[in-house]
């Protein structure tokens, strides 16, 4: 049956009745975005609420949907709550910038619950229509690179047998392709199929595994460069294509990224595979929303990840059958970069290009959504049959859609091309011209419903961890069972949440609640969480009684561990052992008297400063923390426990008449304490992290401390002196080029006067003809050349004053146009200003000092 229309807001002619009298429902067939569809507008226009209820409309009609971000809009989809209430929003409130405006989380939390629920009103929706989306949808929030969200397994079309080489033997070798194309730009190499002998040979040697239903992964393609299982490469032998030398050459870096533990990251996860995380589950019915998320990667990193991803794409959609109903909905958000115009050409530019071309055969809608229309290439424009064009902030702006519309059909659907620039121009927030060829009139304006997921902005990627955890709470860990020689937790000891495993179905519950269902969680003895999310080791906070409901056997358990305690402490346990050698003590803050039962354990506390850099913007962040972690009986901390340390709530002595639990043994030899430190230096290391904002064009980065704010009006400054700095630059280029036009229609004029006043001087036609009756036929013929002459001399002189004002004037709208350029750096500073993470190399995290952290425990009585 075919797909339910989508519900975008309300619609109103161009002309007429601006107000609610002339405005009706706006809904768009589902098959109109199988022509693909293309949405612009600048920063505060509703851009990305449009595209957020594009996504809705087309889950709630039961398309999946694929979710290009690289910037960190899109997660917010997962921000459905159900019953609209402020629990629902308020575990998702900055508390920073709710302390700035002198409010509570609760009260903002209140404020945005209210909101959204009369937005929703406003658009004939409620909590029902939001709890339909949520239970209609089977999220995926995929995240290559990292396991912030659910890792990708970029290079599985190599290292996973695939039935494509029974089935498409052409998707199979495109999707082959590209990955030795990603491993090739990896390690620095010709990445290009056609001309790249490195990209030959392996192709050669990966085929060969693959089509024997064996793997071809790094580690398999090491062995075959070292000793090629085939004679030839074409026409020529082996190692005359590609000689050993060079082999072992192109096995070293290869063999270097394999060992990389950065690289590793990106060999783990779900399998690239576009059919499998689009496929309906058939005992849910749930429709699939996958978010490829590549916000936290380096520019170059996401071109080559999304250069994969659209190739996988790109055979998939060719090898479906032929439809013209929406079968699957393509969304792309800030499109700048991975489309340009000519002659740019990023990896993402042709399987785009092919996906526009190409997947409205297949039933394959792409949408794609940037703030400059100047961004995409000009064939990618002409391909969509829908345009929603927002407020664009600058006439070349303007300009550029206005071309492209009326390029479509002559006229953009009987709209002048003026009349059209001064709406897009006169366009409020959330209002957007809709140009659509399959409709009737196929122009109009459109004002967008509110969507029913909360717009909260950019989600980091500590939030996306969140988000998954939210989505597939993680199964609960199974208790350790109990040992005397266990030590006993600390109370500052902060358990690490493991990782969660990603799920491609949701709860009922929205993203950080726990399910209505479970019992509330018993008070972790955790010490209390300082500021900033420091761990406070502090014995005034005791470890909470064994619950009521304990069974038997716990509290025989218990019981045991106590006896032996004592046993232990009528041993008499050393005081203060001495810490190892080279590290210093640090003891927990103890009340002035200390009750009975203080006591001890000891943990080992690193203390680091992390230097942040990027050499090519010139920042340097230095991030300093003290991590502490429990030690285990072998003298190794315990890594899983790590915590941050506030240093002002740890004191330099211990406690008076406070007892000591003993150092773990191998503590006592040098290379165990060694080993400690250095396990929690490289902790540090790969845990190290911090984002900044950046402006890659002014080459400006924010200054540590810096608002966003202020950075942003920086950038603008810096913009504005280098629009003043290059105006006297263009005006000083084109002033010799002006000047030389000046002087040569200075001259063209005076000869144009001189040949004007000669031909005055000179008799007619009729005089010529009463000269030569009265002095005969020579004289005559004399004057009439004469003339010819002056009028030919007059004719040169004034082309040539004609092609030197003519010159001028170009060369004046030149310099016109480069100057109005130069007239919106400042207006467009801030679309430049973008997200920039910094991560410490090895050498980048120093220790200053290795300490035994004596956390404290008060024991229960007896």
């Amino acid at each position: 049956m075919p797909t339910r229309p989508f519900t975008l807001g309300r619609s109103r002619p161009l002309q007429g009745d601006p107000g609610a009298a002339a405005a009706r429902p706006f809904e768009l067939p589902a098959h109109h975005l199988v022509t693909h569809g293309v949405v612009v507008g600048m920063t505060g226009s509703g851009k990305t609420g449009l595209v957020m209820v594009l996504v809705e409309e087309a889950l709630r009609s039961g398309v999946p949907v694929l979710m290009v971000d690289v910037k960190g809009d899109l997660p917010n989809l997962l921000f459905t709550f159900p019953e609209l209430s402020p629990a629902e929003f308020e575990p998702w409130v900055d508390p920073s910038a709710a302390a700035r405006d002198g409010r509570s989380t609760a009260d903002v939390a209140g404020e945005l619950a209210a909101r959204w629920r009369a937005g929703l009103a406003s658009s004939g929706l409620g909590p029902a229509d939001v709890a339909a989306l949520r239970a209609r949808m089977a999220p995926r929030l995929l995240t290559p690179g990292t396991t912030a969200g659910e890792p990708i397994h970029v290079l599985s079309a190599l290292e996973a047998p695939s039935s494509l080489w029974d089935e498409d033997e052409e998707a199979a070798r495109e999707a082959l392709s590209a990955s030795l194309s990603l491993l090739l730009r990896l390690v620095g190499r010709d990445p290009d199929p056609a001309r790249s002998r490195e990209h030959v040979l392996l192709a050669h040697l990966a085929e060969r595994r693959l089509r024997g239903g064996g793997a071809a992964g790094l580690e398999e393609l090491l062995a075959d460069l070292a000793a090629p299982p085939i004679a030839a490469v074409g026409a020529l032998d082996v190692d005359e294509f590609f000689a050993p030398k060079e082999r072992q050459a192109l096995a070293r870096e290869l063999n270097t990224l394999l060992a990389s533990p950065t690289f590793a990251t990106w060999r783990k996860g779900a399998p690239l595979d576009v059919a499998g995380w689009l496929a309906r589950d058939a005992a849910s019915g749930k429709t699939p929303a996958v978010i490829v998320s590549v916000a936290h990667l380096e520019d170059d990193e996401r071109l080559l990840v999304l250069g994969l991803l659209f190739e996988q794409l790109l055979s998939w959609v060719r090898g479906l059958s032929g439809t013209s109903d929406l079968r699957a909905l393509v969304v792309f958000d800030e499109v700048f970069g991975f489309l340009p115009p000519h002659p740019a050409n990023p990896p993402t530019k042709r399987p785009l290009l092919a996906l526009l071309k190409q997947a409205r055969a297949f039933g394959v809608g792409v949408v794609l959504a940037t703030q400059n229309p100047m961004d995409l290439d000009y064939k990618a424009l002409s391909n969509a049959g829908a345009w929603f064009v927002g407020r664009l902030q600058t006439d070349a702006d303007r300009e550029r859609v206005v071309e492209g519309l009326s390029g479509a059909d002559g006229g953009a659907g009987g709209v002048e091309a003026a009349a059209l620039s001064a709406a897009l121009k006169a366009l409020p927030p959330r209002t957007f011209f809709v140009r659509n060829v399959h409709m009737q009139p196929p122009s109009f304006l459109a004002e967008t419903r509110f969507s029913l997921s909360w717009l909260r902005g950019p989600v980091t990627r500590r939030e996306l961890g969140r988000l998954v955890r939210g989505m597939s709470p993680p199964p609960p860990v199974p208790a350790a069972p109990s040992s005397p020689a266990a030590p006993p937790k600390a109370a500052g000891a902060a358990a690490a949440p493991g990782p969660a495993a990603a799920s491609s179905s949701m709860p009922a519950t929205p993203p950080g609640h726990a399910p209505a269902s479970s019992s509330p969680p018993a008070p972790a003895p955790h010490a209390a969480v300082g500021p900033g999310g420091t761990v406070v080791l502090d014995p005034r906070r005791a470890p909470p009684a064994p619950a009521a409901h304990a069974s038997q056997a716990t509290r025989r358990s218990e019981a045991a561990a106590r006896r032996s305690e004592a046993a232990r402490e009528g041993a008499g346990e050393p005081t203060a052992p001495p810490p190892p050698e080279g590290w210093r003590s640090l003891y927990a803050h103890a009340p002035a008297a200390a009750p009975e039962g203080f006591r001890y354990i000891p943990w080992v506390a690193v203390s680091v400063v992390a230097h942040l850099r990027d050499a090519k913007l010139g920042v340097t962040l230095n991030q300093s923390q003290l991590l502490a972690a429990p030690l285990l009986p072998d003298g190794r901390p315990d890594l899983s426990r790590v915590a941050r340390l506030d240093p002002s709530l740890l004191s330099a002595s211990p406690a008076p008449g406070a007892r000591f639990a003993e150092l773990p043994a191998p503590l006592a030899k040098r290379t165990a304490a060694q080993a400690a430190a250095r396990a929690l230096r490289e902790h540090a290391y790969r845990t190290a992290e911090a984002t900044v904002a950046v402006h890659k064009e002014l080459g400006l980065a924010q200054a540590e401390g810096e608002p966003l704010e202020a950075f942003a009006a920086r950038c603008r400054a810096a913009a504005a002196r280098l629009a003043a700095a290059e105006r006297q630059q263009v005006i000083g280029r084109f002033a010799p080029r002006i000047a030389r036009l000046g002087e040569r229609i200075a001259a063209a004029k005076a000869r144009y006067d001189q040949a004007e006043a000669e031909v005055a001087a000179l008799p007619g036609a009729v005089g010529a003809a009463l000269l030569g009756l009265v002095t005969g036929r020579d004289t005559a013929r004399r004057a009439g050349t004469q003339r010819d002459r002056a009028t030919a001399k007059l004719e040169r002189a004034r082309q040539e004053w004609t092609e030197a004002d003519a010159a001028l004037r170009d060369l004046q709208a030149a310099q016109a146009a480069e100057l109005s350029a130069l007239e919106q750096l400042p207006l467009r500073a801030g679309e430049g200003v973008e997200a920039k993470r910094l991560v410490p190399r090895k050498n980048d995290v120093e220790v200053a000092f290795v300490a035994l952290a004596w956390a404290a425990t008060l024991a229960s009585p007896g």
